[in-house]
């Protein structure tokens, strides 16, 4: 395992400060300089404001720690809105905006289209547009990106060509992902430790889920020469969690590390990656570069 650099430099208040509502600042540094010709990753958030859990969820705190991790490092990301969550925090998802972020749809119920009707899902597309439409051009953003729920593009070929030709229709860039990481377990094992964890515990988690991280960057830096026989621009899905805010920095330092520069989401789907037709139909939220791998020929276009 990868030791993390300054791991023990995050001070166990870090994860009080988030649950108090009173963050707190580090000085780690900023990583290595950019050099030429360095591999390129997109960040981006699920499920904003704060993804649930099973403890409450201060969603400003969380808020905090993350964009302070994203100025730090000077990544603009993006953000994708569970919107029946929004009440009460437009003011959060205008701190996102404000900073330069982009936000995206994710439904107004965030519900699984492999679990719902053809037309319910679609109409969920429509209310969680309907709810944040204002808001977005309010702030000059124009395009309207969506993020499928789990990752579930639909596992039949009927539900997935129908709600494909409504995004179409209605000019939405479907955002996919390229690394995805079991972030949700990892916030689980921190949520366990309470409100005061361990400091020992506390610095394993980190390394262990920085680890995982890295090794997720990896292996599909491998996928993708296989399937692509080239590199790509990967788009890295996190979701809004106290784990990502309190880990962010030693995160993307970590990255860095590895030789990535952060672009934003325009220059990441510049990549011709993102365009390329899939027909996967799995019930497992992939990669996008996965989903091309599993794709059923039968279902493909003719070369």
């Amino acid at each position: 395992m990868r030791a993390v650099p300054n791991a023990n430099r995050i001070l166990v208040a870090t994860a009080i400060a988030i649950l108090l509502c009173c963050p707190a600042e580090n000085a780690l540094g900023q990583g290595q300089p950019q050099k030429k010709n360095q591999k390129q990753i997109c960040i981006t958030f699920d499920e904003l404001p704060a993804a649930k859990s099973f403890d409450d969820v201060d969603r400003e705190a969380v808020t905090y720690l993350i964009l302070q991790a994203l100025r730090k490092h000077e990544v603009k990301a993006a953000g994708f809105v569970f919107v029946n969550q929004i009440e009460g925090s437009f003011d959060i998802l205008g701190q996102w905006l404000n900073e330069g972020h982009i936000l995206g749809n994710m439904t107004f119920s965030n519900q699984d289209l492999h679990e719902l009707g053809i037309e319910q899902f679609i109409l969920d597309i429509r209310a969680g547009w309907d709810a944040l439409e204002t808001m977005l051009e309010g702030f000059g953003q124009k395009r309207r990106y969506f993020r499928y729920p789990f990752l579930h593009y639909g596992n039949e070929a009927e539900a997935k060509k129908q709600v494909k030709l409504y995004l179409d229709e209605n000019d939405y860039v479907v955002v996919h992902a390229t690394v995805i990481t079991e972030d949700y377990l990892y916030n689980l094992s921190l949520e366990k430790m309470g409100k005061v964890p361990d400091s020992a515990k506390y610095d394993n988690l980190l390394n262990e889920y920085v680890n995982h991280v890295l090794d997720e960057i990896v292996r599909m830096e491998m996928v993708a020469a296989e399937v692509l026989k080239r590199p790509c621009r990967h788009i890295l899905r996190l979701k809004a969690n106290r784990l990502n805010a309190v880990f962010l920095d030693e995160m993307l330092g970590a990255i860095k590390d590895m030789g990535y520069q952060f672009i934003t989401l325009e220059q990441a789907l510049d990549d011709e990656l993102y365009i390329a037709p899939e027909a996967y139909f799995g019930s497992r939220g992939l990669s996008y570069i996965e989903m091309l791998q599993y794709s059923d020929p039968d279902h493909l276009p003719a070369e």
